[in-house]
């Protein structure tokens, strides 16, 4: 599963477009008065002004090989928060290494390396070399009744583990990081508190909302025009 684009809100839009346009250097694909969007690698990452303060979790997928140098290089522009006294931190179920900071908005931003993919570079690590956003936390009142219908709904399964305050939906290129709302964003300070997502998918879907939430859903695969 990939995210072809992500749509999320924020109430300083200014702020956000010069944090990841103009510090970060994310190409900036598309602007208007009340929305900008950047190419994250393969992902475009949509802002739209509100009036909420509103936040989210996302996750930059990075080359295997580079989280010493993606460390690096987002520590000049950012502090990095910290997971039990450390600043990064290794999945072992997952065999990642990743580290998290605020954007302008307090938005929970991580920085992860896979290392069972099979992608890695030879050069000096900038933003270019970011491959996709391979998260996006949903915060749910139910994780089994969100969970059993994302299932259902776009042909995914667990990723590495689930249970009644958390599951992962999907692969190691596309996750939905399915929360119960009362646990706090790891990385951060911050309780994962329900804001609206618009999500669109690489691969075809049999449903536009998830019930009861402002988390909506559409494909980049047009339908057929056969039958």
């Amino acid at each position: 599963m990939k995210f072809k684009e992500i749509k999320l809100y924020t109430h300083c839009l200014v702020e956000q477009r010069n944090f990841y346009h103009q510090l970060l250097g994310l190409p900036l694909l598309k602007e208007d008065g009340s929305s900008f969007g950047v190419a994250v690698g393969s992902t475009m990452l949509t802002f739209r002004s509100t009036n909420e303060e509103s936040y989210y979790h996302i996750a930059f997928t990075i080359p295997k090989n580079a989280f010493s140098e993606a460390k690096k290089w987002i520590s000049s522009f950012v502090s990095l928060n910290y997971v039990e006294g450390k600043d990064e931190i290794y999945f072992g179920n997952w065999d990642a290494n990743a580290c998290y900071f605020y954007d302008s908005a307090g938005n929970v931003v991580e920085l992860i390396a896979r290392h069972r993919m099979n992608y890695s570079i030879n050069h000096p690590f900038t933003s270019k070399d970011i491959l996709a956003i391979s998260e996006i936390g949903m915060p749910v009142k139910d994780v089994r009744k969100a969970a059993n219908q994302l299932k259902a709904a776009l042909g995914v399964s667990t990723y590495h583990g689930e249970n009644e305050t958390f599951a992962p939906l999907g692969n190691e290129e596309g996750l939905l990081i399915v929360s119960d709302n009362s646990r706090t964003w790891l990385g951060s300070n911050k309780q994962a508190k329900i804001f609206p997502i618009e999500l669109v998918m690489d691969s075809p879907i049999s449903v536009t909302q998830l019930d009861g939430y402002p988390y909506t859903f559409s494909s980049s695969k047009k339908a057929s025009a056969d039958g």
